[in-house]
C-alpha cells in the first residue's frame, strides 16, 4: 500500500478495496470459499461507496447516516479478514497489513461519526 497516512479517509478506502482484491487472489478458488471472497470484498468496497454517498447527502443527518453504515462495513471487513487470518487463507503477510489497515480506517470512521453526532446535537439541523 502507499503512503496511506497521507492520504484522506475516502482515498484510503479506495485504495484499501483495490488491495482486498488483490489479496482475494491469493485465496484459493475452492467452492466454499468464494462466499466468503465475495463477503470481504463487498464489504471493503461499501466502505468507500458509503462515504461517496454520504458526501453527497443532502443533510446532516444524512451524511452521518452514512458514515454509520460505512463503519458497519469497515468493521465487517475486519471481521472477514480476520477469518482468513484464522483459516490462513490467501497472503498472510498481506492479510496482516490489510488488517492493520482496516483497523485503522474503523478508528478514523468512528470519529467521524462520533463528532458528527456531537454537532448535529450543538445545531439544529437544516
Amino acid at each position: 500500500m502507499p503512503n496511506r497516512e497521507k492520504l484522506g479517509v475516502d482515498d484510503r478506502a479506495l485504495e484499501f478495496v483495490c488491495e482486498v482484491i488483490r489479496f482475494i487472489r491469493t485465496i484459493p478458488a475452492d467452492p466454499g470459499i468464494a462466499e466468503l471472497s465475495a463477503q470481504l470484498v463487498g464489504a471493503a468496497g461499501s466502505i468507500g461507496a458509503n462515504r461517496a454517498e454520504g458526501s453527497g447527502g443532502s443533510s446532516r443527518a444524512e451524511f452521518r447516516r452514512f458514515n454509520e453504515i460505512a463503519l458497519r462495513s469497515a468493521k465487517e471487513t475486519v471481521f472477514w479478514l480476520r477469518v482468513c487470518q484464522r483459516s490462513r487463507l490467501g497472503d498472510l503477510q498481506g492479510n496482516e497489513a490489510l488488517l492493520d489497515e482496516a483497523q485503522q480506517i474503523t478508528r478514523i470512521l468512528a470519529a467521524v461519526v462520533l463528532t458528527a453526532k456531537r454537532n448535529s446535537r450543538r445545531t439544529p439541523a437544516a
